[in-house]
């Protein structure tokens, strides 16, 4: 792979010239520091923006260009990494060698079209189609209570409070979505593009030269920022919180957050990892597994995330509404056991894994974009670095870290309703 880098005032271009895909990639990255109360209308901005133009001004026209450009496709993810708020406005095209030169150029223009060019008139959005993209947000909202998981461990996450960015989602709330009028999306939507650092990165086997050439000629962004990003936050160390809420699931869903205390550079990028694999991040032989589920059959999955830039791990499981207490003392066992009881053989295959999964990352045209990008704005070390590091990462090591690990909320989400 060819990396390089094109310095354009406005935003910055990032190349990777590969042979290993059939498909070129591109992704534009909006990045800012997040502020709760705009969250859903960043979500039905950039939704709104790559449905529609002001040269395809209906969703039909949209798909038909993408047809003409022999089954391209674009959209949009917002996701929010700490402090940061990140939307991806991302076009998937097949290598016009494969097709025909001329559509390199109309790939490239289509998603600074939808962009720079958006379907309002005398800064006002069309009204009848943002009510569309509204609804589709609101249904994404509500169907959030329809996933157990997901709703407990963003129930979870509220715990944390409101001064932390850690207990923020990236989907906002059914309020800030009713409050969002053609007249003041737009105005935010001048607020992005004034105050959003962009990036844009473009993966395939092109000739990059000219890829630069296009879209300098199309990507009409005017201003440069200059104010400061932090990726990381901080959520201190506090007396576990316990809080038990009820619902209609059939199961009881436990949700444990850890604290994650004063690491250094070394252990946030490596020992921390490490020690999430083997305690419920790994395959089946986690701790968390096999107490909750080979010993005790108290579930059918138990995992743990590591949340890097909120300094977390999130544990999540979901039992039947009896077993609730001792699933909760066999996690804390599963924690307590991480202190002085790793086996080489837990060890050397998370070791393993992790070392597999970063493989795996390298086949993924989007992985790729994505390790690029947190190289570039955060410390995330080269690939052939991350190997090395996580050789060499020792059990005497993952003992020091967890003496710096403690629970910051135990919180359950009581089933046993049968609806």
């Amino acid at each position: 792979m060819v990396y390089k880098e094109y310095k354009m005032g406005p935003y910055n271009l990032h190349t990777i010239k590969t042979n290993k895909f059939k498909l070129c990639h591109m992704e534009i990255i909006f990045r800012n520091n997040v502020v709760k109360e705009e969250i859903s209308k960043r979500n039905i901005l950039f939704d709104y923006l790559t449905d529609s133009s002001k040269r395809y001004p209906t969703v039909r026209e949209t798909f038909l260009k993408l047809e003409d450009l022999y089954n391209a496709s674009i959209y949009s993810v917002t996701s929010k990494v700490s402090n940061i708020i990140l939307t991806n406005v991302c076009m998937d095209f097949i290598n016009p060698k494969y097709t025909d030169k001329e559509t390199l150029e109309e790939s490239l223009k289509l998603p600074f079209e939808m962009l720079l060019n958006p379907l309002a008139i005398n800064e006002e959005f069309n009204q009848e189609h943002l009510e569309i993209v509204k609804n589709r947000n609101i249904a994404n909202i509500k169907t959030l209570k329809e996933n157990p998981k997901k709703y407990a461990i963003t129930e979870a996450l509220k715990t944390l409070g409101d001064n932390s960015k850690s207990s923020f989602t990236n989907i906002g709330s059914l309020e800030q979505i009713e409050s969002v009028t053609p007249v003041s999306l737009y105005k935010y939507y001048k607020q992005v593009l004034k105050h959003d650092y962009i990036d844009i990165y473009i993966i395939g086997d092109l000739n990059m030269d000219e890829v630069e050439r296009i879209i300098a000629k199309y990507a009409k962004f005017k201003y440069i920022k200059n104010h400061d990003l932090k990726m990381y936050t901080s959520n201190p160390k506090r007396k576990p919180l316990i809080k038990s809420e009820k619902y209609i699931y059939i199961q009881t869903n436990i949700v444990m957050i850890l604290n994650l205390n004063n690491l250094t550079s070394y252990e946030q990028k490596y020992v921390a990892n490490m020690y999430n694999i083997i305690l419920g991040g790994g395959a089946l032989e986690t701790k968390l597994y096999k107490k909750l589920r080979e010993e005790n059959s108290l579930c059918y999955n138990v995992n743990s995330m590591y949340q890097k830039y909120d300094g977390l791990i999130i544990i999540s499981t979901a039992v039947d509404i009896n077993a609730k207490d001792k699933a909760i003392n066999l996690i804390k066992q599963a924690i307590k056991d991480m202190n002085n009881n790793i086996s080489d053989e837990e060890l050397d295959r998370s070791k393993e894994l992790i070392i597999s999964s970063l493989g795996m990352s390298m086949d993924n045209i989007g992985k790729i974009v994505d390790n690029y990008f947190f190289k570039n704005v955060s410390d995330l070390d080269d690939y052939e670095t991350r190997i090395k590091e996580f050789k060499k990462v020792t059990k005497e090591e993952i003992y020091n870290l967890s003496k710096k690990i403690s629970i910051s909320t135990i919180y359950s989400l009581i089933g046993g309703e049968s609806n």
